[in-house]
């Protein structure tokens, strides 16, 4: 194919001193600004969340679970407690909470954030402290996105076919929707996990609702048959050469393994939440998400079946309205039909054809 390799950098490649001198004069009034756009959209989707009970997020202030959190508050009005670990000075999310608190504030909602990390004792006991005693039982979201993608060592390392693309400097996220910010097609390198990166992965992306379930459980926020512990899904092919083959395949199959230990446990629904690939943050670092996004969001668009990662997060209320899912919420289900169309759109993909190829996702809806 001829495509050269280059350096898949942190969001798009952002100069740290402009990072943070641009989130200090930006941030507050992009996260302020991204929240008054969408809030007209949001509406009440018929979520049986009962008002003596709380949901608690894990992880995720810039993604799906940011979406999940906007709609349970402001379309169902259900009380919201989060979890996640943001540098203040480097990272959005912070400035994401603050706008979704002070407006939940004058609506008289129940938002309360913790910017820790999820996985150590200490912010446990520190949350289910704040909720025991105002509420009667806890539902559970786990988004947690912290792992390293990179390979086995059995698989050994290899390149993959990626976008380089330029970042939105504030809201960090692809900027997939600016013609502009297309740099280049080529290949990038997808390196081995080392054992510290593996054992990472696991720990926050395999066992951390175990973590939280049975300390909730033992204060007495578990309520059997009505408590739902969820954790966000990406249901990738069997040969993809990035999660298929690295630590992020092997925490997924972790954290099922211990979906199913809580619902035997404790008498709970345990549910995978499964999307499609989508214009995240988190999606920038994975080699070959933004090929990934990118031709599958043009399949999709041209088909009349591209969901915003808004109406993904509002989707996601079906958690809590029957008929209920019992192990699984498919938001994936185009995506997924959409695949066999993207792998020949990928072989076919030229530095020629990039990025007119694209041309659906230039106009001017968001992403």
């Amino acid at each position: 194919m001829g495509l050269e390799i280059f350096k898949k950098l942190p969001l798009g490649g952002v100069d740290r001193r402009s990072l943070v001198s641009q989130l200090a004069e930006h941030g507050a009034t992009a996260a302020r600004a991204l929240l008054a756009r969408q809030l007209p959209h949001v509406k009440p989707r018929g979520a049986r969340i009962e008002p003596d009970t709380a949901v608690l997020i894990l992880g995720g202030s810039n993604g799906i679970t940011r979406q999940i959190a906007l709609q349970l508050l402001f379309g169902e009005r259900a009380a919201v407690f989060g979890v996640h670990y943001d540098s203040e000075k480097m990272q959005i999310g912070g400035h994401h909470v603050t706008a979704m608190r002070d407006a939940a504030a004058k609506e008289g909602l129940v938002c309360e954030f913790f910017n820790r990390d999820a996985t150590r004792e200490e912010t446990i006991e520190e949350v289910i402290a704040a909720l025991k005693g105002r509420f009667r039982a806890v539902h559970l979201v786990n988004g947690i996105a912290a792992g390293a993608t990179k390979r086995y060592a059995e698989h050994g390392p290899t390149t993959v076919m990626d976008i380089d693309m330029a970042f939105d400097p504030v809201l960090q996220v692809p900027d997939a929707a600016n013609r502009t910010a297309y740099r280049q097609l080529g290949l990038v390198e997808v390196e081995v996990a080392t054992d510290v990166e593996i054992e990472r992965t696991n720990k926050f992306m395999g066992t951390s609702s175990l973590l939280w379930a049975g300390p909730l459980a033992k204060a007495g926020l578990i309520a059997p048959g009505e408590s739902v512990v969820a954790f966000c899904d990406y249901d990738y092919e069997a040969n993809d050469p990035v999660y298929a083959m690295g630590p992020l395949a092997g925490a997924k199959v972790i954290q099922r393994e211990t979906m199913k230990q809580i619902r035997e446990s404790f008498g709970v629904r345990t549910v995978r939440l499964c999307y499609p690939a989508v214009c995240t943050t988190a999606l920038g670092a994975i080699p070959g998400g933004l090929a990934m996004f990118t031709i599958s969001a043009q399949i999709l668009k041209e088909r009349g079946e591209y969901q915003t990662t808004q109406e993904l997060g509002a989707a996601t209320i079906d958690l809590w309205r029957e008929p209920y899912p019992e192990t699984e919420l498919r938001l994936d289900d185009a995506y997924q039909r959409c695949l066999p169309e993207w792998h020949r759109r990928k072989d076919a993909l030229t530095p020629e054809a990039f990025p007119a190829c694209f041309s659906s996702l230039f106009d001017g809806s968001p992403l």
